[in-house]
């Protein structure tokens, strides 16, 4: 018998409308539609968008009228607009899962299908009707420590671990690093669960991340440490927090994507520029290049360059296009989003996902000035920027401090530093 036949019948999605829910005010943004033959998405903007457009995706997607077909790679027939909307990972991981369970074949899946599980409910400004959730029980109260160890079980593949909550609070992240969506009250420490319907207006939409299969038992510690050098190196980030529970520590950071005034409209660079970001398709300079052109703002262009200098000094070579993204305001203008995903990380065969004046594996201060000269970035200044982030990052061991780091930890990151 094929086992093919055993599957639930699932009624594919071949239509979705694509909504705008920007800082409070909702607006029809277009129509997506998917063509089975042909295996890729068209996409047609709504006239009252195109009468009152605003650049959601000004590279590969600009507003005009027509059907708009999306590139077969690097997105399965979808435009990047709409796959940054989807969750990848650990979000993706989590919804297959409840689709096997529910004896779905989940590889038979077209991306609206994908969409339409993300709904109302996925990060940034985008929605999708209609939409098809799933039947999760609400609880408002939420267990850090019991959701940690859930995200473990899931990892290691015991079909006993409770999928359903975690796919509750998985928000459409993306990323390999399990996570939850909450909600932080922060007169009163108080910590709610944020499925996505809405939060009282006393809570600040938070991101909490837990420990994956590939990361060191202090990921959390490590991270935050991270966070608070960044800051110091001058680095523009979110709010972040250490939340430290009876059995653990877990890394915390303030949501960019939501507002006192509502959803905000983020793109990632994957997205804006139709790259893969698992391949090494642009550098710094295409990042810096399009950071001009997007936002037009020179001080966005120094401070692209500054992430691009504490990336290289502190060894996070997990840079790769969907670490890199930009927030559109009410009125259509961009700027580069807080700095995120920052983290000790050896990248892909140990080099920068996006190389340094051509160099992934030990770019030096010389590739660095290279990209300031490529970038029209005066020496003074980069000479400036790169001395400011090399003094914070020659203080990690006092960060590392701050965050509760071990010792035998700190010091191993603190050698691996000092060999960049």
């Amino acid at each position: 018998m094929n086992a093919k036949a055993s599957f639930r019948t699932f009624s594919h999605f071949e239509r979705l409308s694509v909504r705008l829910d920007l800082y409070g005010r909702t607006r029809d943004v277009g129509t997506l539609a998917w063509s089975r033959d042909e295996r890729r998405a068209y996409f047609e903007y709504h006239r009252d968008f195109i009468a009152d457009p605003l650049p959601l995706s000004p590279i590969e997607l600009e507003v005009s009228a027509g059907a708009k077909a999306a590139p077969y790679v690097p997105f399965e027939g979808l435009h990047g607009l709409f796959n940054d909307s989807l969750p990848d990972g650990w979000g993706r991981l989590l919804l297959d899962r409840r689709l096997q369970k529910e004896n779905y074949d989940h590889l038979g899946l077209n991306p609206l299908d994908r969409l339409a599980f993300v709904g109302r409910t996925g990060m940034a400004a985008l929605r999708y009707i209609p939409e098809k959730p799933f039947d999760l029980p609400k609880d408002e109260e939420i267990d850090l420590d019991r959701l940690a160890s859930q995200a473990e079980q899931v990892q290691s593949g015991i079909d006993s671990a409770d999928v359903d909550r975690l796919l509750q609070l998985q928000g459409g992240s993306g990323g390999a690093r399990p996570k939850v969506m909450i909600g932080l009250n922060p007169k009163t420490d108080r910590v709610v669960a944020d499925d996505g319907s809405g939060l009282r207006k006393e809570f600040e939409s938070w991101i909490v991340k837990f420990k994956s299969s590939h990361d060191t038992a202090q990921i959390g510690a490590e991270e935050y440490a991270y966070s608070l050098m960044a800051k110091d190196a001058g680095v523009e980030m979110p709010s972040t927090r250490l939340m430290k529970t009876s059995k653990g520590s877990y890394f915390a950071v303030r949501r960019f994507d939501r507002t006192e005034k509502g959803s905000a409209h983020v793109q990632t660079v994957s997205g804006l520029l139709h790259v893969d970001h698992r391949a090494p398709q642009i550098d710094y300079n295409d990042l810096l290049k399009l950071t001009r052109i997007l936002t037009r703002d020179e001080r966005h262009v120094r401070q692209m360059f500054r992430r691009m200098v504490f990336n290289v000094l502190s060894r996070n070579r997990d840079d790769h296009s969907k670490n890199h993204a930009f927030r559109m305001s009410s009125d259509g203008t961009w700027h580069p989003t807080p700095a995120y995903d920052l983290t000790l990380s050896d990248g892909p065969a140990g080099e920068h996902s996006l190389a340094v004046a051509g160099e992934g594996r030990n770019p030096s201060r010389k590739h660095i000035m290279t990209v300031a000269k490529q970038a029209s970035i005066p020496d003074g200044e980069a000479d400036a920027i790169f001395e400011q982030v090399q003094s914070a990052v020659s203080r990690w061991p006092d960060y590392a401090k701050a965050a509760g780091l071990s010792e035998g930890r700190a010091s191993e990151i603190d050698r691996t530093l000092k060999l960049s």
